[in-house]
């Protein structure tokens, strides 16, 4: 097993190598808990990071909603099948066919169709989620409901505004009385607690140099919430969440989630599931699927403002993995110690990325060219030298997102497509690093038999 002095000293090597200004991991097995931290919370203060330092959970959020969801299905409460008209009767956007075909299990899935990454920034306040509905009435639903998995923030902001329908309590309220208290999380997303502990805010990092910068905020998109940009906390809540996961209860026997609850959340819910995320191979309520079967294993990551954490649950071992990190190059940080820690202790290997062959496959590039958009942006498949290039146009608000994360967006450069698999139209978007690619998937021929979707994160539909 572990010991808590080697992982701090893997934990202190890789954020030295990766340039991460400070992290927190824990790793639990059988009842037997290591945690280890490194760096400062803050590099213009250079306080130390503690071993209750409160990080951004980020779209691991994702998990306690979704946890939170499932204890009201348990209380029959709320129905997965049921349509979400039937707690939000005027939710409607500009599709309203396609509005009224959505379900509480499309927005667990990811397969609702509502927008990836919209985030308007509205001003915080206890209505901000019943607001963000409203928002959502002037933006369309891509795609058929149900048909395809797109990752979605607003589908968890939907879901977060319906436990507040049939609760009866503002979502925050509703996810610490029924999940973070039981549980004796230090957890919060009131940001005057954020205040009175040890609080790591995120960083911008430049890879090459080094040189790490604060973020020019703490917490922004209040009306993601549900979605990942509110909560905080130590690693060993992250555990905490990950040991609850397996048996469904609190180390002192209190149930939070019934067996089946547990099942159906670890459920693959696609059969040709190819998502932007190569770490994973399907994806179920909430969670994603490292591996199917009998001896699953359950992922979620999240990136907010400068900070990037990851949590893996491993129910028939008995093991629960967890990292927090306040740096844009935490992802590389917590994506080695996983892949290690996990190969080492449990034999857990993440699924082999595909790459693409040499040379390309061929295909009619006229079929998949044209216009795709979504709340996102826009998508532009164009041929360039006689091969597909793939252009991507985000939405102002991603623009400002993917600054404020320390990134560039991308967009405005044809980027080449590589065809994997002409039948399944799998493409592989080279994005201009050795060995960094991007799955991208048409679906959906028209009458003229060219795609009406394609798939790079999110879904995009054909527009030109």
């Amino acid at each position: 097993m572990m010991t808590s002095k080697e992982l701090a000293r893997r934990l202190s090597e890789l954020a030295d190598t990766f340039h991460v200004v400070g992290a927190s991991a824990a790793l639990w097995h059988d009842g037997t808990l290591v945690k280890a931290e490194t760096g400062t919370v803050n590099v213009v203060t250079g306080a130390p990071v503690l071993p209750d330092t409160l990080f951004a959970a980020g779209s691991v959020t994702k998990v306690f909603t979704a946890s939170l969801a499932m204890a009201l299905v348990d209380e029959g409460l709320l129905e997965l099948e049921a349509p979400v008209q039937t707690y939000l009767p005027d939710f409607t956007l500009t599709n309203a066919e396609r509005s009224a075909a959505i379900s509480v299990r499309m927005l667990l899935n990811h397969s609702s169709g509502l927008p990836g990454d919209y985030m308007p920034d509205l001003v915080p306040g206890d209505d901000v989620l019943e607001r963000l509905m409203r928002e959502l009435t002037s933006l369309p639903v891509t795609g058929t409901p149900g048909g395809r998995w797109s990752y979605s923030n607003m589908g968890m902001s939907t879901l977060g505004r319906i436990i507040e329908v049939v609760t009866g309590e503002r979502y925050h309220t509703a996810l610490s009385r029924r999940i973070l208290e039981p549980l004796g999380l230090n957890a919060t997303a009131d940001a005057e607690e954020l205040l009175l502990r040890s609080t790591a805010v995120g960083h911008v990092v430049d890879p090459a140099t080094g040189n790490a910068s604060r973020v020019p905020r703490l917490r922004a998109w209040p009306e993601n919430g549900p979605a990942g940009s509110r909560l905080w906390l130590d690693v060993e809540a992250l555990v905490k969440l990950g040991r609850m996961h397996i048996d469904g209860t609190t180390p002192d026997g209190h149930r939070i989630l019934s067996r089946e609850a547990l099942h159906k959340m670890r459920q693959p819910q696609f059969d040709d599931y190819w998502g932007c995320f190569p770490m994973y191979v399907n994806y179920g309520l909430g969670w994603a699927i490292v591996r199917e079967g009998d001896d699953p294993v359950l992922s979620h990551g999240g990136a907010n403002l400068g900070m990037h954490s990851n949590l893996y649950v491993i129910p028939e071992q008995k093991a629960v993995l967890a990292v927090l990190t306040n740096s844009t190059t935490g992802f590389q940080l917590y994506t080695e110690l996983c892949e290690r820690l996990l190969k080492e202790c449990f034999d857990v290997s993440s699924p082999a990325p595909s790459y693409p062959p040499e040379p390309s496959l061929k295909v009619d590039n006229e079929q998949f060219t044209g216009v795709y958009e979504s709340p996102n942006g826009q998508v532009s498949v164009e041929v360039h030298g006689g091969r597909l290039h793939l252009r991507t146009t985000p939405s102002p608000a991603l623009v400002a997102w993917e600054r404020l994360m320390g990134g560039a967006s991308g967009g405005g450069r044809p980027l080449p497509l590589v065809c994997i698999d002409s039948e399944l139209r799998r493409f592989s978007l080279d994005i201009g690093s050795p060995g960094a690619h991007r799955a991208v998937q048409f679906y959906d021929p028209g009458a003229d038999g060219r795609p009406t979707l394609v798939r790079v994160g999110t879904l995009y539909e054909r527009t030109l």
